[in-house]
């Protein structure tokens, strides 16, 4: 039987030149089948959006499930040692190990949800976050470490055991070329070699993997990417914080895509990329863990480039819609007639709002203006601001009182 929802009387937001239009939408099985100015159809579902503001769900193309845990860490810790941290972290709790990832994982995906971002681009989650419902591209990660090593074993025939469904997508999580030897990338550059396979990879994020990549191969990292063929279309680079002109180039000739994660970056004590050097190059943001971040409002992380870098407002709702669309390939990320239904509901009576026309800055630089209905997929997952499909109740109850938090930042 086919599933309709209408949505009547709200104002939906152009991504394209960023002008609100009072429109109609209709929803047949999850995705927009009609935008019109008036839509008269007797759908089960219906959702009147009168002084309501519409906007395409938004995408997180980089975001960690599993660090809630780590989250309060004093800002003094750089990549390396931040990775040591986790490191130990995880050490001291292997016996916990599930039950810390599954409640972390779901306070997360909670979180990312509540603040819009229908679309999560993070590394695993098969196996439990499929109940949230989001649209999710779970990493499988190639890491040499004693948290992730188990992945390295048979990775390919396990990563393409992996379900596929409408809502869970895969792609290969290459952690960085500092936690893996040149086997790995080696098997990895053949493996995925004339696949169409989404690939991710941390690549310059600090000035230590730039220096410590160049001694060892005498080349950049993404020099030494492209050697190995690993650069293209299907490739998203995240953080790109230190970035040479030829890198640039190499990045743009090969068609990838670069996911900017400024809040982690500084918290981290690395720059953020320099955007107006990043011309001709498809751009997106995303929170990255929540440990480095401080929150999931991915939108922080709009504001962050936005002051630092005086880009538009709407080039910056580009660059967590459109952009990341583009590179997943996935009809997302805008309201027109057969893309698939993710969509965010704003009351325009929030007082943080000044007016319609006003409505996407004071969305981007004021403080949480959350959306009333989250929609993925033409189903409801947000409604009047309460999750009506994962209990909030149920992760909260999780007990992790075992967990082993007194560790040591000096480590």
């Amino acid at each position: 039987m086919d599933n309709y929802l209408t949505i009547k009387n709200g104002y939906i937001y152009n991504v394209d030149n960023g002008v609100f239009e009072h429109k109609d939408i209709l929803i047949k099985n999850g995705v927009i089948v009609k935008v019109d100015n008036r839509i008269e159809f007797d759908a089960k579902q219906e959702i009147d959006a009168t002084n309501h503001l519409i906007m395409p769900g938004f995408v997180n193309s980089h975001i960690h499930f599993g660090e809630f845990f780590l989250s309060g860490y004093k800002n003094k810790l750089t990549t390396k040692q931040y990775i040591r941290f986790a490191e130990n972290f995880n050490d001291k709790n292997v016996s916990n190990k599930s039950k810390i990832w599954e409640k972390s994982a779901a306070i997360c995906t909670f979180e990312a949800l509540k603040h819009g971002q229908t679309t999560l681009v993070g590394i695993r989650g098969w196996n439990f976050l499929e109940e949230f419902n989001a649209r999710l591209y779970m990493g499988y990660p190639l890491m040499d470490s004693n948290k992730l090593r188990e992945y390295l074993i048979n990775s390919f025939s396990r990563f393409e055991s992996l379900k596929r469904s409408e809502l869970n997508h895969y792609y290969i999580f290459l952690h960085s070329l500092l936690t893996v030897n040149e086997n790995v990338v080696k098997e990895l550059s053949k493996y995925i070699k004339n696949k169409n396979i989404l690939l991710g990879i941390h690549v310059s994020e600090s000035r230590y993997e730039n220096n410590y990549i160049k001694k060892k191969y005498g080349l950049t990292p993404i020099e030494l990417l492209n050697k190995f063929n690993l650069l293209n279309k299907n490739t998203i680079l995240i953080h790109c914080c230190y970035l040479n002109n030829n890198d640039i180039k190499i990045i743009k000739d090969a068609g990838c895509t670069i996911s900017l994660n400024p809040n982690s970056n500084l918290k981290l004590k690395n720059r953020v990329p320099n955007i107006k050097k990043l011309e001709g190059i498809n751009l997106c943001v995303g929170t990255d863990g929540i440990a480095t971040n401080g929150n999931l409002n991915i939108l922080n992380d709009c504001k962050t480039l936005g002051l630092l870098y005086d880009i538009k407002d709407v080039d910056l709702i580009k660059m967590i819609t459109v952009n990341p669309a583009v590179f997943l390939n996935n009809n997302i990320g805008n309201i027109k007639e057969g893309y698939k239904a993710d969509l965010n509901i704003y009351d325009l009576n929030d007082h943080r709002i000044v007016r319609k026309e006003t409505f996407i800055n004071n969305l981007i630089y004021s403080s949480e203006i959350l959306p009333k209905y989250v929609i993925i997929n033409g189903r409801k997952i947000i409604d009047k601001y309460k999750n009506i499909v994962f209990n909030e109740e149920r992760f909260l109850n999780l007990n992790c009182d075992n967990i082993e938090i007194k560790y040591s930042q000096k480590e």
